[in-house]
């Protein structure tokens, strides 16, 4: 026993099933990332973030450089910015500049900034990586033995890049074998133990997967989290002259994160960031000082993890077929396709602006608006079949009926190919509706129509309903002789049907006329009337007694 509404819930389930695989597919495959960044970068332009005024930027600017001669320096010149900002207390110093090699020409320098870091105990140091040779495999840059030993911690300086060439993201772990550098930013905010006493970090677990971890050749990152660029209010920012030269005040250095970098052009390693008010570059400094700001304020954005996304994906995807003629009467699907849009762009931004999670939302949107797509050309085709049919006997209206004769008839004339035209009628159909019903004479009707519909075989044959209890058959490229195999056919699967007929005075059952008009173009002018032809035939087989065919040759083919 069929389940009750199953006609209803099936297709539902049909279609819930493809549009969740299909959003699977995308979210697994992140096919719509181009998509999803493009949404991001513009919620994360209109997302105040605010700048932590303890976060201050010692910069190699251009006046810098034109005051202290060519880069690089000498390292008794970081020496002595070390020696000039200890004084003030700052909660730590961050040196973005790599210094992996012994100098050289001057080891005095070397010896005198390892002093200086030493003697300060806040310095973080970066590490990198790098290829040892073209196409090599990676090694980790790490500052030479003497400024390793001075400092009070090492950390990761590399900036994730997306393959559009932005950086919207940052790791806060990453390694050669395993993630065992903490960022830059992390270890020089981990410096204070107010914020290493703090637990859990924010981030993504092992988002390279568990598979590439413990490979010595391969860098492997670890809590990934997206970076909220600070967009109204930029970071205080010192020439690193200025403060040799004592010109900046002790107490803008006092219980803050400083971070020396460089920011001149010519020198400068340079950062694409999502676009806002015209701008997309920042120094790789200033990036560090995002970082740092986002973890000291705690306000990072965490990317959802797959389940997460999969689960709500999911659920929003399902959205329409669930209140789309549900209890609450949404009968218009563009409504529910509206309110999934609504709902998926809102759970997207409240996530992002409240809960600082992202939620990707495009393989939900593109699945949604290819579904709708789908569903609308469906109904446009539906309709179309509609206007051209008829709806009880499902064969085709007079009006399909009249273009189709139409353009056959003038095909066969350019193809000089002849074409038949049967009119079938049901012999005493009044008598039989007057007797049996209505329904009953509908029932005879849609059995007729089905017969002819099996002998309607061909892509260019046409069965059609006339009009009343009167039917059509448009055969194309056939002669009389194979359109009378046809409608001998036809009237004896009629018969074969027995169909009782207790008012009929030609027989016991239900029994059809047929006439039958064939049109030779090599014969025949292109101006010719092919129904009146068939309907005059029809007429003969009626006069001689129905239950038999007759063509418009005049040849009769009796029961």
């Amino acid at each position: 026993m069929p389940l009750p509404h199953a006609r209803i819930w099936l297709p539902r389930v049909l279609a819930g099933i493809v549009v969740v695989g299909c959003v699977a597919v995308l979210t697994v495959r992140e096919t719509t990332w181009q998509l999803d960044t493009w949404v991001y970068d513009r919620l994360l332009a209109h997302l105040d973030q605010p700048v932590d005024d303890r976060i201050v930027l010692v910069v190699v600017d251009d006046k810098s450089l034109s005051t202290l001669g060519r880069w690089p320096w000498s390292r008794d010149v970081h020496a002595e910015l070390i020696q000039t900002l200890s004084p003030a207390g700052p909660r730590g110093i961050a040196l973005d500049i790599m210094l992996s090699e012994p100098s050289l020409g001057d080891p005095a320098g070397d010896e005198a900034l390892a002093h200086a870091m030493q003697r300060d105990g806040r310095v973080v140091s970066p590490v990198a990586a790098e290829t040892s040779q073209p196409d090599g495999t990676l090694i980790e840059v790490l500052p030479m033995s003497a400024l390793i030993d001075a400092s009070a911690a090492l950390g990761h300086v590399e900036i994730d890049i997306d393959p559009d060439g932005v950086a919207r993201q940052a790791y806060l772990y990453a390694g050669l074998g395993s993630a065992h550098w903490p960022a830059m930013s992390l270890a020089l905010r981990n410096l204070d133990p107010e914020y290493r006493r703090e637990g859990a970090l924010p981030g993504l677990r092992n988002p390279d997967g568990e598979a590439a971890v413990g490979s010595p050749y391969l860098w492997n990152r670890d809590y990934r989290i997206l970076v909220p660029y600070a967009r109204s209010k930029g970071f205080q920012q010192v020439p690193y002259i200025d403060v040799l030269r004592g010109e900046i005040p002790a107490q803008l250095f006092h219980d803050r994160w400083i971070l020396v970098g460089v920011t001149a052009s010519g020198v400068l390693r340079e950062v694409v960031v999502p676009e806002a008010s015209g701008h997309n570059r920042m120094p790789g400094v200033e990036y560090h000082a995002h970082l740092l700001n986002a973890l000291v304020q705690g306000n990072a954005i965490m990317p959802m993890s797959l389940p997460q996304r999969l689960a709500l994906g999911i659920v929003l995807i399902l959205l329409p077929l669930l209140v789309y003629r549900s209890r609450h009467r949404i009968r218009r699907p563009w409504v529910a396709v509206a309110a999934t849009v609504v709902a998926t762009l809102l759970a997207c931004v409240l996530l992002l602006h409240h809960g600082r999670y992202w939620f990707p939302p495009m393989p939900v949107l593109v699945v949604l608006a290819v579904a709708y797509i789908a569903w609308m050309l469906m109904r446009l085709r539906r309709s179309q079949r509609l206007a051209s049919s008829d709806g009880l006997t499902r064969l085709a209206n007079r009006h399909m009926f009249d273009l189709t004769l139409e353009r056959e008839i003038a095909s066969a004339h350019r193809s000089n190919r002849p074409m038949s035209l049967l009119l079938v009628d049901i012999d005493h159909f009044k008598p039989y509706n007057d007797h049996y019903g209505h329904q009953a004479g509908d029932a005879v009707l849609r059995k007729v129509s089905e017969t002819m519909l099996v002998w309607a075989r061909r892509p260019r044959d046409l069965a059609a309903r006339y009009g009343g209890d009167e039917l059509a058959l448009i055969l194309p490229e056939s002669s009389a002789h194979a359109a009378t195999t046809i409608a001998q056919t036809i009237l004896d699967d009629v018969r074969a049907l027995d169909m009782p007929h207790v008012h009929s005075p030609t027989a016991a059952h239900v029994t059809l006329s047929i006439g039958i008009a064939t049109y030779y173009p090599i014969l025949e002018s292109h101006d010719i009337d092919l129904l009146k032809r068939a309907d005059a035939a029809l007429y003969r087989a009626k006069r001689e007694g129905r239950n038999r065919i007759q063509s418009s040759s005049g040849t009769q083919h009796p029961t």
